[in-house]
């Protein structure tokens, strides 16, 4: 029960905010401007990355004391590292529900599982790695 504290309850708040921004933004890509279904995942990917780091930076992990270069290169390899996971397996549940009889929601429905897959994990990368305070000799 340690970690869920205040800060966890911050981090769960941003990542929902995150996350809705990257599944709407595909949704957009996909459906309004007719960009390719991977190109839709990958720029949302991108786009909702920068709010991302922006919510955790302010919101939830303010008091680090590494520069904010740092910050980003941090965010992004811990991020980056998990697009192939994410991607993969958006490809691969999205061609399950369409299996199962959702074809016209496989996407959507697809997109929001793999959105929490990396949750967990990356709240712990986050606290210790990305935004730790005292860490500017890591990386």
């Amino acid at each position: 029960m340690q970690y869920f504290s205040a800060q966890f309850i911050k981090f769960l708040f941003a990542g929902c905010v995150g996350a809705l921004s990257n599944w709407t933004l595909r949704i957009v890509f996909f459906n309004v401007l007719d960009t390719s279904s991977n190109l839709s995942f990958f720029l949302a990917y991108v786009i909702s990355l920068c709010v991302a780091f922006l919510l955790y930076k302010n919101l939830v992990f303010p008091y680090s004391d590494i520069s904010a270069k740092k910050q980003v290169q941090r965010f992004l390899l811990i991020n980056f590292s998990f697009l192939p996971v994410v991607f993969v397996g958006f490809n691969f549940l999205t061609r399950l529900f369409a299996g199962l009889g959702f074809r016209d929601y496989s996407q959507p429905i697809a997109h929001i599982f793999v959105l929490g897959l990396p949750a967990l994990i990356t709240f712990l990368l986050y606290k210790f790695f990305a935004f730790k305070k005292d860490a500017e000799s890591l990386i």
